[in-house]
């Protein structure tokens, strides 16, 4: 499931974050997650079987020496997402990073993990989540300094007497940098030449104002 809106609609749920916090760590199983979570288990089921619908999770059986064999729920998919609302800019992206196509039933793990293993594993992702910390900051510097350079240029233009196509033309300009008077004309609904002429008045609305 790589529909963004579709995410959001199931991510949204605190529940089902809850669970989804719980199955990517390992396989559970319902009342596995009911105990842990404090939730009803029919609450758990009804929400697994919505995410395993969506592509979230998938289900698979194992054999228990306790009892009957018990369905767990494990990960299905990996993606991120990523939103920035700041003056002048909302952008939302949806970056898949791999959908798992095996649904067979995880192999025990016989091997015992070494101390000097889990002590290399450890320390690569203390290095993984120091650069992941200095991207985000360099990230949130790039994303203020794009909103400072729209509000500069907007405060060139006098936005209150464009009219509101006028004004989505502006923004589409500043917001979508790389794209060109054809891109823009068909997001609008205008032709190239109305998109071109608008362009035209919108940089003398900025004359204007330098004089």
């Amino acid at each position: 499931m790589y529909d963004m809106d579709s995410i959001l609609a199931v991510v949204e749920n605190p529940t089902r974050r809850k669970i989804l916090q719980a199955v990517v760590r390992e396989p559970h199983y319902p009342l596995q997650l009911s105990k842990e979570l404090g939730i009803s288990q029919q609450a758990i089921v009804k929400n697994l079987n919505l995410m395993e619908k969506e592509g979230l999770v998938v289900s698979y059986r194992q054999s228990s020496d306790r009892g009957p064999e018990r369905i767990f729920y494990k990960p299905n998919t990996e993606f991120t997402i990523t939103i920035d609302m700041r003056n002048n800019m909302f952008e939302a992206r949806l970056i898949p990073a791999g959908e798992s196509g095996n649904k067979e039933e995880p192999k025990e793990e016989t091997k015992t993990v070494e101390e000097r293993k889990l002590e290399e594993v450890r320390g690569r992702i203390s290095q993984i989540d120091r650069q992941i910390t200095e991207f985000d900051r360099r990230r949130s510097a790039l994303v203020r300094e794009r909103n400072n350079l729209i509000e500069e240029f907007l405060q060139m233009a006098d936005l209150n007497n464009m009219d509101y196509e006028h004004r989505e033309l502006l923004y589409d300009l500043l917001n979508r940098p790389n794209w060109n008077a054809e891109d823009i004309s068909k997001k609008l609904g205008f032709n190239e030449t109305i998109v071109s002429r608008m362009i035209d008045e919108i940089l003398q609305y900025c004359r204007e104002m330098e004089r």
